[in-house]
């Protein structure tokens, strides 16, 4: 008698076990394109998630997208200036290939009305008379020092275009007086540069 309860115990387990396994849903892999819903141009960097556990992915340059996904999810499609779509996976089979077109996303502004000036004598004239609070003048006075003004100049570093034109300058007298002796501009501003440079660190003095 306990031999065949037993027995029959394990069969239910067994279909109880088989159940849990029909009814889990399949893993299928999703692949696709995100493109414009107007012309069918490709949307790179869009967002692409699933809505359960919100994980995705992006799609590249060309659009494309790749993720894993259960049958009966919901995945998220989103990028900047484009309504937001919902996608549910079909349990059709363990891949399922889709082109997904997102629509522009307007934006409708309210009216803006731009009344000109009749003439551009009368806009200097009305611009001239704007009269500016006393603070105001002042600190604009005090930022327009020519002073203050010569010695934030004298301070000022060189920007990205002076150093790329020095070195390119550099490299083009080094390239024309390879074998010879280097010769040195009077009016080469980094050459003084370097000379000022080098006498405050005392590298002249040895």
């Amino acid at each position: 008698m306990g031999n065949f309860r037993s027995f029959v115990l394990a069969c239910v387990g067994c279909l109880v076990a088989a159940a849990s396994a029909f009814a889990q849903p399949a893993v299928v892999q999703v692949s696709g394109m995100v493109v414009t819903g107007d012309s069918l141009s490709p949307l790179p960097y869009a967002t692409v998630y699933r809505t359960r556990d919100q994980r995705g992915t992006t799609t590249d340059f060309n659009g494309f997208f790749s993720l894993p996904a259960l049958a009966g999810d919901t995945l998220t499609i989103s990028t900047v200036g484009f309504v937001s779509r919902a996608v549910v996976v079909p349990d059709v089979s363990d891949r399922f290939n889709a082109v997904l077109p997102l629509v522009r996303d307007t934006v409708v502004l309210g009216t803006a009305v731009i009344n000109p000036w009749p003439s551009q004598e009368r806009f200097r004239q009305e611009f001239m008379a704007l009269t500016m609070a006393p603070d105001a003048y002042s600190i604009a006075n005090e930022r327009l020092d020519p002073v203050a003004l010569f010695d934030r100049l004298s301070y000022i570093e060189p920007d990205a275009v002076e150093v790329g034109r020095t070195w390119s300058s550099a490299q083009a007298t080094a390239a024309s007086t390879q074998g010879m002796i280097p010769t040195v501009s009077v009016l080469n501003p980094a050459a003084w540069a370097a000379f000022i440079r080098a006498l405050r660190n005392g590298e002249l003095r040895q």
